[in-house]
């Protein structure tokens, strides 16, 4: 295998889905904007499936790991009741993704979440949620617009932290989302803001790289490729490494 080409799983998740005449096929999928992304920063994107039992057999198969953006995480996961706001909840899903960020933290893996994938590593961390962001904030239309588009808004990023080593002490980012971290999960930092406050990434010092952020860089070719490109840089050093241990 090329280990300049680190393998790089993506979490992808299950959804009854229409193919030609077949209709509500059980199928397992991802956006393509991962792989994309993944594939333009260099890397071997692999898509994992949500095998709950078996995350530790999925993550010594890859050298870095994406957690993707999607349906709100149950709340009952961090021990509240749900909004009336917070919907389409899949239990499998949650329990194979924190399986699959847990093994992955316990090896040191490098990790990239995105959107819901950086909310689940606050809980991962003992943090929880606002679960219907809309209601605290002045403007509702910063963070999601009308269902099935995108927004776009500036965040501030924290000096001196690994974010802004990437993408400068200010960014636009692509934007989806009505949830956001509330209480911060142990050992975690705040790397980013918009302008109303909101948390918009969080990250993991002392780690390979562990970092999470609340927008959406798959769908910002451009702006987005600083985050692949270190995910896939730090993947390729850690292969590198274990490469040379063994031999």
């Amino acid at each position: 295998m090329d280990r300049n080409r680190p393998t790089i799983g993506i979490s992808a998740y299950r959804l009854p889905v229409d193919f030609s005449h077949w209709r509500g096929v059980d199928s397992v999928l991802v956006p393509s904007g991962y792989v994309d992304g993944v594939e333009r920063a260099g890397g071997l994107p692999v898509v994992l499936p949500p095998l709950a039992e078996r995350p530790h057999e999925l993550v010594a198969a890859v050298d870095g790991l994406v957690l993707v953006g999607g349906a709100d995480v149950n709340p009952a996961v961090y021990g509240r009741e749900p909004h009336p706001e917070a919907l389409a909840f899949s239990d499998l899903r949650d329990r194979a993704e924190l399986a699959l960020l847990r093994e992955a933290l316990d090896r040191d893996l490098p990790v990239l979440g995105i959107c819901r994938g950086m909310q689940l590593m606050n809980v991962a961390a003992g943090g929880d949620l606002h679960q219907h962001i809309p209601e605290i904030t002045p403007d509702p239309h910063t963070h999601r617009g009308p269902p099935g588009t995108w927004t776009r808004h500036h965040v501030s990023i924290t000096p001196g932290c690994r974010l802004a080593d990437l993408l400068g002490e200010r960014a636009e980012v692509v934007s989806a989302h009505h949830q956001a971290p509330e209480l911060v999960g142990s050992g975690l930092r705040v790397s980013a803001v918009a302008p109303d406050g909101t948390i918009e990434a969080l990250e993991w010092p002392g780690r390979r790289f562990a970092l999470g952020v609340l927008w959406h860089p798959e769908e910002d070719p451009q702006g987005g490729a600083p985050l692949f490109r270190a995910l896939v840089e730090h993947a390729r050093e850690r292969a590198g490494r274990q490469g040379a241990a063994a031999r």
